[in-house]
């Protein structure tokens, strides 16, 4: 195990499971710790026999991970849910803070496909940029966003996507993070008729389509079904609107 610190308030884990995890860019693991609890969590670099897991620091359980040493025992169980798909030659990837986590190794499997990448990644401040030096890497050009302007331009990923959609004419959008984010993100791919897959992040319970805590109405679940959804899946859904709370229910 390895744990570092990647910005403010967000760590990288490095782990290597007993026996080789045979995942996709976009789907997810159950992380648990002994004595505390068990969280979902999405692969963001790495391959089957040692991967990366990028958290940000909100609670109880983040902030155990972020004490996490070498040597110390954690469990998982997974993978879970349903990846990226790679479609097109040009693609603009849009992350929202921690929401780049599964999009790091897509932007890596979209470049060995030979997809040209274009990636924009938003944060409140330059501080709170997780996987910047990543991403910069790996795709063909990076456009950074800030709330209070102190790196990149001033303002959300999406002012940026907006003005990519006309300007590089993508084949396919993606886009992880805050659910408001995405929900614009979809509709500027809808007003420019550009196919678009988003990573839904909702409360998952149990990762196995049991527990129902994930459900965004009409029998769709996050951890079944999704989490990466094309947009046209989830209209008429709750995305964008009711939120549900530890049991299920409508908050």
């Amino acid at each position: 195990m390895e744990n570092r610190e990647e910005c403010e308030r967000t760590i990288v884990l490095r782990l290597r499971p007993e026996r080789p995890i045979r995942w996709e860019p976009g789907q997810f693991l159950m992380l648990g710790i002994s004595g505390v609890d068990e969280k979902p969590m999405a692969f963001s670099g790495g391959d089957d026999r040692e991967f990366e897991l990028t958290i940000e620091i909100v609670g109880p359980f983040t902030e155990r991970c972020a004490d996490l040493e070498p040597g110390d025992v954690v469990w998982v169980r997974g993978p879970y849910g349903k990846p990226f798909e790679v479609r097109g030659s040009r693609a603009v990837v849009v992350a929202g803070g921690t929401g780049v986590a599964p999009l790091v190794p897509l932007v890596e499997r979209l470049r060995r496909a030979r997809v040209h990448v274009t990636s924009v990644l938003g944060g409140p401040h330059a501080d709170r940029l997780p996987r910047k030096d990543d991403l910069e890497k790996l795709s063909d050009e990076l456009y950074v966003t800030t709330e209070d302007g102190s790196e990149g331009r001033k303002g959300f990923p999406t002012d940026v996507l907006e003005e990519l959609v006309e300007k590089e004419c993508p084949d396919v959008v993606y886009a992880c993070g805050p659910e408001g984010m995405l929900v614009r993100v979809a509709e500027i791919a809808r007003e420019h008729d550009v196919p678009c897959q988003v990573s839904v992040v909702r409360y998952v319970k149990c990762g196995e389509g049991i527990c129902g805590s994930c459900a965004l109405g009409k029998g769709l679940l996050v951890c079944r079904d999704g989490p990466v959804f094309w947009t046209e899946e989830l209209e008429g859904t709750e995305f964008g609107g009711v939120r549900r709370d530890v049991t299920g229910k409508p908050e």
